[in-house]
């Protein structure tokens, strides 16, 4: 790819570096703030030893312009889906629907190139409804996990969510639909009044209200039937 359609990223070197006489990898990683690892993924090198003079090697944080309202991002050290979404104007489901390769939202490498809406492309989402109840993701979580803490069936789920493309891949965070007529959550191990008020974006103290059975709010027990409205 020519380097006129590299834009600068925030490595100090800029989006991009031509070998000069003498340079190594691992001078150039020095020199530019990054590590001699994520410029192998970066420029997709099979030896880390083979540069030639007057190569020009991408930089961490550089942006390569695409096609099809497309671009691509290279992963700079510190960076996760969540920060790059932002800075994209996007959110992390799409960002997992450009890039079926990510199979963990939580796990990027520094110099991993990373599909991005172009500025001004049209990102397809849910439309909100007030009549929804929402369940926010929890780390740990998979949506077999959730589905049996509703006690309703995964495929009720999933029917419920056409916006994830892949049931596989949920993160921290996440809202997801919850089907018609859900009222209960069933306590599993682990699970605390506080925890479960934040899957539900709501407080352990509203909670209690709707459970006035509950005298005590750390004393709950797994398989206890909790109301959440």
């Amino acid at each position: 790819m020519s380097t006129e359609h590299v834009f600068a990223g925030s490595s100090p070197c800029g989006g991009s570096v031509t070998v000069a006489n003498g340079d190594t990898l691992q001078k150039i990683a020095q020199r530019c703030g990054t590590s001699v690892a994520a410029l192998k993924l970066a420029n997709q090198l099979s030896n880390v030893n083979l540069i030639t003079v007057g190569q020009v090697l991408l930089m961490p944080g550089a942006l390569i312009k695409g096609t099809n309202n497309i671009d691509v991002y290279i992963t700079n050290h510190g960076d996760s889906l969540s920060e790059i979404a932002k800075l994209f104007a996007t959110n992390i489901t799409q960002l997992l629907s450009l890039n079926q390769n990510i199979k963990d939202a939580n796990l990027i490498y520094a110099g991993q190139r990373i599909n991005v809406p172009s500025p001004n492309a049209v990102i397809p989402s849910v439309p909100p409804s007030s009549n929804i109840m929402i369940y926010i993701v929890q780390r740990g979580d998979t949506m077999n996990k959730i589905a049996s803490r509703l006690g309703i069936s995964l495929s009720t789920l999933v029917k419920s969510n056409p916006q994830v493309t892949n049931i596989n891949l949920i993160y921290s965070g996440q809202k997801l639909n919850l089907p018609e007529g859900i009222s209960t959550y069933i306590v599993m191990r682990g699970d605390t009044l506080n925890k479960i008020a934040d899957r539900f974006d709501t407080t352990w103290q509203a909670l209690l209200v709707l459970n006035p059975d509950i005298k005590n709010a750390n004393l709950i027990y797994v398989g206890q039937a909790i109301k959440i409205q």
